[in-house]
């Protein structure tokens, strides 16, 4: 295997999903807050594991999300430094981006079935840019 090679292989160990408040309001767009965890448990030669959890809450409380599962990545220890590098756009670890983007599926669709709004595919990574960003004001619209 060459060290251009890797392989990032997630196993999920837990996901669940609450509703936090019973009335569910459809004209409410809910933000998302993110707390995650991203702990190396053992690393060999070309191997590195490493434990994650995601807590995902929507504000206004109306749905709570935990997901909790192992990351192995192979690939030979110069790939799993550089996937541990926080991208200088979001602040975030390469690892963790391609963590979630391989659990959204299971968050997705577990929102679905308890009827409960879903967070964004890019939500580890837009929520960090939108804190970036400037604010912009609307245009205003003039009368023709």
């Amino acid at each position: 295997m060459s060290s251009d090679e890797v392989t990032i292989d997630v196993r999920l160990l837990n996901v669940a999903g609450a509703l936090t408040n019973d009335s569910r309001r459809d004209d409410v767009e809910p933000s998302f807050d993110v707390n995650v965890k991203l702990e190396e448990v053992e690393r060999g030669a070309d191997e590195a594991t490493f434990n994650f959890a995601l807590e995902i809450n929507t504000k206004p409380s109306i749905a709570k999300f935990d997901v909790d599962g192992m990351v192995t990545v192979t690939g030979g220890s110069e790939v799993v430094d550089k996937l541990l590098e926080t991208d200088p756009e979001t602040k975030v670890p390469h690892l963790l981006k391609r963590v979630y983007q391989q659990i959204f599926t299971s968050v997705f669709l577990l929102s679905g079935i308890i009827n409960a709004p879903h967070p964004p595919p890019d939500l580890i990574f837009s929520s960090i840019k939108s804190k970036m960003a400037e604010p912009v004001e609307p245009e205003k619209k003039s009368k023709k």
